[in-house]
């Protein structure tokens, strides 16, 4: 039993550890943005707009890829306050903006992807905008998306907040662990004046999204091994 209690503790000890080491998402942002913005104002000098895609999977696969996702505290638009911390599954947060006009046939999409992931995904739709312009932006939402805002003229965002809010933009969506490591990011989180074929696309690249995460998620389970003793 000793033996057992022994490895279980050396088992723990050595999950916070790693933790400890791992970078956060933060401070790689703070570290690589500058430079990433830099060539991609050269690219768009240049007019080659493709390249910033090379651009940004390189910066994301990696810097960003398997950093930590600092606790999130958000106000949820019914009322208190969402801690990501606290969630046990992987999460999708998807960043907005109420200026953008989310079309019915997206939130339609959001829904039934939330409806199809219950209890495996938690599906987050942060908005950066006043409580009253999310609220009537938000009504065709469904419970099982969270929907979560953040005034920005109250200007008191934490490091973790800016991180997020400074680094890409919106649209944009985080595919985040729920051990709180990011394993993707996809910029173009938006339905607005693309083609049905590109809708399609983009319906299929989502959930191909959602499946790498899931999987990535139930590997890292694995990959926590406990060995037992007869004794």
């Amino acid at each position: 039993m000793k033996k057992v209690f022994t490895i279980l503790l050396l088992g723990f000890v050595l999950s916070v550890f790693s933790q400890e080491q791992k970078a956060y998402f933060d401070d790689a942002i703070s570290e690589h943005l500058k430079s990433y913005n830099k060539q991609c104002d050269s690219a768009i000098e240049s007019d080659n707009r493709e390249y910033i895609d090379v651009l940004f999977d390189s910066l994301n696969k990696t810097y960003l890829k398997g950093t930590l996702i600092s606790n999130l505290r958000l106000k949820k638009i019914s009322g208190g306050y969402l801690e990501t911390n606290e969630l046990k599954t992987p999460i999708l947060l998807i960043t907005k903006k109420t200026c953008f006009v989310t079309h019915r046939e997206e939130i339609k999409a959001i829904n039934e992807m939330a409806n199809q992931y219950k209890g495996k995904l938690e599906f987050i739709v942060l908005f950066w905008d006043r409580k009253s312009l999310v609220k009537k932006a938000t009504k065709g939402y469904n419970r099982n998306v969270n929907i979560v805002y953040v005034n920005e003229r109250d200007n008191n965002l934490d490091v973790a907040l800016g991180s997020i809010k400074n680094s890409f933009g919106v649209p944009s969506s985080f595919y985040i662990t729920e051990n709180k490591l990011l394993n993707n990011i996809e910029r173009k989180f938006y339905l607005k004046n693309i083609k049905r074929d590109t809708k399609k696309e983009f319906y299929d690249n989502t959930h191909k999204d959602i499946t790498d995460l899931l999987l990535e998620n139930e590997t890292m389970k694995k990959e926590t091994i406990i060995f037992t003793s007869g004794n």
